[in-house]
């Protein structure tokens, strides 16, 4: 324990307190004073730190581990589609139709019509949706819906004509526009980049809204335990200035309940120098906001089939997946970034999207032989060993999301073929290896309930239990290895692991009450548990307290 002479100003005890510090793992108590930690050990032990001032929180015999960190997350992506058509749950083409007519009817007002989350691997039939499809919901207003993915969107005839897209309009770079047999009119999907052409059209919502949604979204996520989120936000509704006016007026206020570092996607040299600007007019924006990585896309996804492999899709053997860029495109990126000394996170879901990476962050490394920011890879779903040696090598970490694996153990087999000699989703190798990992969801694709994703790296199942024993076991992580994730693993990859990650004196009082030890529990009861509270800077942020 701390020998700081200090008096607390809350004193928690009665719980067990998991530290995921190993020099004292396990204590009864947690002294704070202010926003920090000032000791753990036992109630005898920090007895001399109460003073008649000092707040006594009795936590009834329930659990405290660190606050929850999501590496990797939409969190204003996610407020914004709580405006739109949630596509979910749907099983077919039929339902999206019904619940678009549904919202149409419900909305009239609504210039466009958005939606996200539908997954054709779950409908019956596993085929597309088409513009066909989308006209049934409405002729006269434009529609987009967003596969889960996020990589891959379906739209109508009148997106599409809003858009100028046609049977002439050339697939952009880093894009493809989905055609009909005779090779020329569009379908209505549209892939990576060329979503790009129907979404610059969407009305800029105001930066009020933009702060009403990411409150909706913040809120939410602290209700899951969640105290930092790494959130992808810099990009899509509204413009760069207008997004970071919502962001810092929300901080100003008080009004960001949990901390948010915010990864920047800046395609092209242009956006990554405007961004660089920002950095430089907000080095300090509190202790609830900052200014994060630059945040790039190598390829899409597996599930839309645009992650870039090293060989055909085994289900599809017309296509190998989709680069966003061209090697010598991301290499200036990359050596851009490394110049101004700032941290690179990259997207990278097939082998040969992420050996673009890897030669890219090699080239920037002896382009700038000092930068030591700390370069990530975003999924890493699918690599050889030979690549994830190169990512220890580097010191290279890897953004993990195991709550992909109950949805894409049904079908990433299929679709990169079982005999391939890829390692496949593969955390416990590339722990073994050295590779830091770092645990996120990358919300909305998937949920962000740490619970759920700690659950699937110790399982490997989906929530139906799916397959006995779990998918490729070998893989599995430990209860420890899986919340050291969510804690420690994603404190390191933002570089903040001196302040975060641990409960630790000195840290800040960021943690999370749950009524069961997590280590304890059968893995399947954390799919039932409930966050009993979330505490940021020591103050209570879930559930809300008045004033």
């Amino acid at each position: 324990m701390s020998q700081s002479t200090a008096s607390a100003t809350k004193l928690f005890y009665n719980a067990k307190i998991i530290t995921m510090d190993p020099r004292q793992p396990v204590a009864e108590a947690m002294a704070l004073s202010e926003d920090r930690i000032l000791a753990v050990g036992t109630v005898e032990e920090l007895s001399g730190l109460v003073s008649r001032e000092t707040q006594r929180i009795d936590l009834g015999g329930q659990v405290v581990v660190p606050g929850f960190h999501d590496s990797h997350m939409h969190l204003l992506h996610w407020g914004l589609g709580m405006l739109g058509v949630d596509l979910t749950a749907i099983r077919s083409v039929d339902e999206m139709i019904r619940l678009g007519r549904e919202f149409v009817q419900s909305n009239p007002d609504h210039e466009w019509i958005i939606g996200r989350g539908w997954n054709d691997e779950d409908f019956a039939a596993k085929a597309l949706p088409t513009k066909e499809d989308l006209d049934q919901i409405s002729l006269h207003r434009p529609i987009i819906f967003t596969r889960v993915c996020g990589h891959v969107c379906v739209v109508n005839s009148k997106a599409l004509e809003l858009a100028g897209i046609n049977a002439s309009t050339p697939n952009p770079p880093g894009g493809g526009i989905d055609r009909k047999n005779d090779g020329g009119e569009p379908t209505g999907i549209l892939r990576e980049n060329a979503i790009t052409l129907v979404r610059r059209l969407l009305p800029e919502p105001t930066v009020n809204v933009l702060k009403e949604v990411i409150s909706e979204a913040a809120r939410a996520a602290a209700a899951l335990g969640l105290t930092t989120v790494q959130a992808n936000d810099l990009d899509g509704a509204g413009t760069l200035s207008m997004r970071l006016d919502a962001y810092r007026e929300l901080a100003a206020d008080g009004k960001l309940p949990i901390r948010v570092i915010l990864q920047a996607s800046m395609p092209t040299p242009g956006d990554l120098a405007a961004y660089l600007e920002a950095r430089r007019c907000y080095p300090n924006l509190g202790s609830h906001l900052t200014l994060g990585p630059l945040k790039l896309y190598a390829d899409g996804s597996l599930g839309a089939r645009t992650a870039a492999l090293g060989e055909p899709y085994a289900d599809a053997p017309d296509t190998s997946g989709m680069p966003i860029y061209t090697q010598a495109e991301l290499d200036e990126l990359v050596r851009l970034a490394a110049d101004a000394d700032m941290q690179v996170a990259v997207h990278a879901i097939g082998d040969r999207a992420l050996a673009m990476v890897l030669t890219s962050y090699e080239r920037a490394k002896q382009s700038v032989p000092g930068w030591d920011a700390r370069p990530r890879v975003v999924h890493c779903q699918i690599a050889t060993r030979e690549q994830l040696e190169r990512m220890a090598a580097m010191g290279i970490a890897a953004d993990i999301q195991p709550i992909f694996v109950p949805t894409d153990l049904h079908f990433a087999e299929e679709r990169i073929g079982a005999g391939r000699r890829v390692c496949i989703y593969a955390w416990k190798t590339a722990a073994q290896m050295g590779i830091h990992l770092a645990g996120g969801s990358d919300c909305p694709v998937e949920s962000c309930n740490p619970l759920w994703g700690i659950h699937a790296a110790i399982t490997r199942q989906d929530h139906k239990g799916y397959p006995p024993g779990g998918w490729h076991p070998e893989e599995c992580l430990t209860p420890m290895e899986a919340l050291a994730l969510f804690t420690t693993g994603s404190a390191y990859a933002a570089r903040e692991e001196a302040i975060k990650g641990s409960l630790t004196p000195g840290k800040l009082a960021d943690f999370v009450v749950l009524p069961k030890d997590p280590f304890e529990v059968l893995p399947d009861e954390l799919l039932d548990m409930q966050v009993a509270a979330t505490y940021v800077g020591g103050k209570q942020v879930w559930p809300e307290v008045e004033g």
